[in-house]
């Protein structure tokens, strides 16, 4: 077992006061603050232009991340779900400002969303 414990190179308690390690709520904070922060960079969008979910912003199903998509309408005032009567949905007064397709099944799928959550891809 010595020989063991002489070929470990890694430890194995982790200090909670070791410097270098990060508590978690202010990583967290760190998180949401960059998320946040990607939420509010603006991209002027145009019909037939492609796009694709920002990192960690994605709230529907569809589409996937990293699937393009494609910008069928820009809306000229957001609307908003009025079958989202509920504050304690992420739904709740989401401004729908753009509407983009995606191809599923031989079929285009359109979908109103929140275009502060998309940004343009190269296509």
């Amino acid at each position: 077992m010595a020989a063991n414990t002489a070929e470990r190179n890694f430890p194995v308690l982790r200090v909670a006061d070791e410097s270098g390690t990060d508590d978690p709520a202010e990583v967290r904070k760190r998180m949401l603050k960059q998320l946040a922060e990607r939420l509010d960079e603006h991209h002027a969008f145009a019909k037939g232009q492609f796009v694709a979910w920002k990192p960690g912003l994605k709230n529907k199903t569809s589409p996937d991340y990293g699937e393009p998509a494609i910008v069928t309408a820009v809306l000229p005032t957001p609307v908003f779900d009025q079958s989202e009567a509920s504050s304690g949905s992420p739904y709740f007064q989401e401004p729908l400002s753009i509407v983009i397709g995606i191809h599923r099944e031989d079929d285009l799928l359109e979908f109103r969303v929140d275009g502060r959550r998309f940004e343009p891809v190269e296509g």
